[in-house]
């Protein structure tokens, strides 16, 4: 993943090497393959290159035409063919900074509107004194901004805009609140005061009046996407699946595929094999797993077996026992940006991604909220009075996933259903006047302080904004999951992960195209006859191993979880004290913090749920976090 580090003055002042120089300084990791940089008037920039297409071997970024407009990108543009040919000549081997710049050439501020990929990008016009900052919709690709007297800084990290003498480092209360106890990033606000994140699927635009936001793509719930069969929904899913696949193994290195064994990270890979045997792969594949005790419920070697049978091909393996017991959470949170932590199993599968020399690594999250949706898509059959097909559904939902509760089922059906009779408006305000913030603050850890609380309850609920009406309840359910702040801090996560190992993890169910056609088509359809992901189950016939097409139960790493965190109980002890830095400023309440850690010591391991490890790595995640950037200026907070 590359980098992207800028300034630019508004007011006309002149901009410096040195300021950009501070800015790229704070984020030289990202430079792998070097840096070059661009200053001139009042507008510098600066691209940290990892050359990891065939078309960014000999890119020139930041790359500037006679006109003076510069671009920089950071990621990989999935629609090359569709945009306008560089005058240089064929867009075949042209860079994705050169499509860009043609791009905008042609269309102006709409050029981001006609960019589809994982991208984020900048785009300087010298000659209209104006800076346009765009992000892809499916958020793959950080970028951010800081607005400060005259001035706009932006970068892909943080940490950069921190390095500016300009920008005081200070906590966002509501940004934390909304994160600790929601779960939930905010597409705008980050955890840092005064400095913004470009929302997916919009652009900055600065010019000398300042910096305002516009939407560049949406997704469009109301559309609709009808066939006639069955099998025509079924060779859709199939192209649009595989091409998705393939976008991602653009590649001049190895190509790792995180696979567990189950059907959506496995289907990835059995597909990239597929590519590769087609020859339409040239980068060498390499599929990592993490294995478990046998017999254990995290152990999934069967099915690892069943891959390396059916497509010929070695599954490296990392055993639990091989994970250290110990990371440096500091190291975690500084690549974060925000409060968090990383899992074992996560960062061994990328550190042996990194040992294989792969720079790009395929995951398969995301499967579970695109093609198990089950709530929307029930409710549209019980408002056209098909309860015969809700019931049959639900039976044939408990008969696939035996590891479930069935009436786990029965009851989000329910839920969905009664939430849907009243107009969403309705049901808003009906929450605020029944009791709904007495319990949600209930379900709150008892160590975050009542000033926390209320800053999380204050934004907790929030309107959500269609373009156009859902034209079903499931459409409805997919755009939620798209959009929802939940998954998005998940995605920010894992993708900050990625690059401390140097590695550019990519989301092939997270595709725009994908997704849209998902969103599209009724939800009977993506779960075929009451059988989860039945649509994709039957689309990979003959791709994906026999065994694991047709599984019927998930591992469960809830045990081993929890076990590693008893592990590290003494260590969680010295560092969530009374006297620890959240406490001083004033976000948990230091005694019922302590009182709990010490109570949690011989509970954990057991507990059933990961309710209670989640809230504790939360803890974790704050204070490391407030340690790493506030800890030398907490005084002055």
């Amino acid at each position: 993943m590359s980098g992207i580090a800028g300034i630019f003055h508004y007011d006309g002042r002149p901009a410096t090497a040195s300021e950009l120089r501070a800015l790229t300084n704070a984020s030289k990791h990202r430079a792998i393959d070097g840096e070059d940089s661009w200053v001139c008037g009042s507008f510098g920039v600066a691209h940290q290159h990892a050359r990891n297409t065939p078309e960014s071997l000999h890119e020139r970024q930041p790359l500037v035409s006679a006109a003076e407009t510069v671009v920089c990108i950071d990621g990989r543009l999935d629609d090359r063919e569709e945009l306008p040919r560089p005058r240089s000549g064929a867009s075949t081997g042209a860079s994705d900074a050169e499509l860009v710049l043609s791009t905008y050439e042609r269309d102006g501020d709409r050029f981001a509107s006609h960019l589809n990929g994982d991208f984020a990008v900048a785009v300087f016009d010298a000659r209209r004194h104006q800076l346009l900052l765009a992000r892809d919709v499916m958020a793959a690709r950080p970028l951010y901004y800081c607005p400060i007297a005259g001035t706009v800084l932006f970068a892909s990290e943080i940490k950069s805009l921190l390095a500016h003498p300009q920008v005081a480092a200070r906590p966002d209360e509501d940004a934390i609140a909304q994160l600790m106890l929601d779960d939930w990033s905010d597409v705008h606000r980050t955890c840092f005061h005064g400095i913004f994140s470009v929302p997916p699927g919009a652009m900055a635009i600065v010019t000398r009046d300042g910096a305002v936001l516009r939407e560049h793509w949406t997704f469009d719930p109301g559309r609709s996407v009808r066939y006639r069969s069955f099998a025509e929904y079924v060779e859709a899913f199939r192209e649009l699946f595989e091409r998705s696949v393939k976008r991602r193994l653009r590649s001049t290195h190895p190509i790792a595929v995180s696979v567990s064994g189950g059907v959506d990270s496995s289907a990835i890979f059995c597909q990239a094999a597929v590519l590769a045997r087609r020859g339409a792969v040239s980068a060498p594949l390499q599929g990592i797993t993490m294995t478990f005790p046998e017999g254990s419920s995290a152990d999934e070697q069967q099915f690892i077996d069943d891959i390396e049978s059916s497509c010929g091909v070695t599954v490296a393996r990392v055993g639990a026992s091989e994970v250290a017991a110990e990371i440096d959470c500091h190291a975690v949170v500084d690549r974060f940006e925000m409060p968090g932590m990383l899992g074992h199993s996560h960062r061994a599968v990328l550190e042996r991604a990194r040992a294989a020399g792969c720079r790009t690594m395929l995951d398969g999250f995301f499967g579970d909220q695109m093609l198990f949706t089950r709530a929307g898509y029930l409710v549209d059959l019980a408002r056209k009075g098909r309860w015969l097909k809700v019931r049959g559904d639900l039976r044939e939902f408990a008969r696939w996933m035996t590891d479930a509760d069935p009436a786990y089922f029965r009851r989000e059906f329910r839920r969905a259903f009664v939430r849907s009779l009243p107009p969403r408006w309705l049901f808003r305000a009906l929450k605020r006047h029944v009791g709904d913030w007495r319990g949600r603050t209930s379900m709150y850890p008892s160590w975050f302080t009542g000033r926390l609380r209320q800053r999380a309850l204050a934004r907790h609920t929030r309107p959500i904004d269609y373009r156009a009406s859902p034209v079903t309840y499931h459409a409805q359910e997919l755009h939620g999951h798209v959009t929802a702040g939940h998954y998005l801090s998940q995605l920010h996560r894992q993708i900050s992960a990625g690059q401390m190992y140097g590695v550019d993890v990519c989301y092939p169910f997270r595709d725009r195209d994908l997704v849209a056609f998902l969103m599209a088509i009724p939800g009977e359809i993506v779960n075929w006859r009451g059988v989860p992901k039945g649509l994709m189950r039957e689309a990979l016939k003959g791709v994906l191993a026999e065994r694991i097409r047709t599984r019927r139960w998930k591992a469960d790493l809830t045990r081993v979880g929890n076990q590693a965190a008893a592990r590290g109980h003494e260590t969680i002890a010295r560092l969530l004290t009374r006297d620890c830095l959240s406490a001083r400023l004033g976000f948990v309440d230091g005694v019922i913090l302590e009182q709990s850690i010490a109570a949690l010591a011989v509970s954990i391991a057991e507990d059933e749920t990961a309710t209670t490890r989640w809230q504790l790595e939360d803890a974790i995640g704050l204070e490391v976090w407030l340690q790493r950037f506030f800890g030398d200026r907490a005084a002055n907070i």
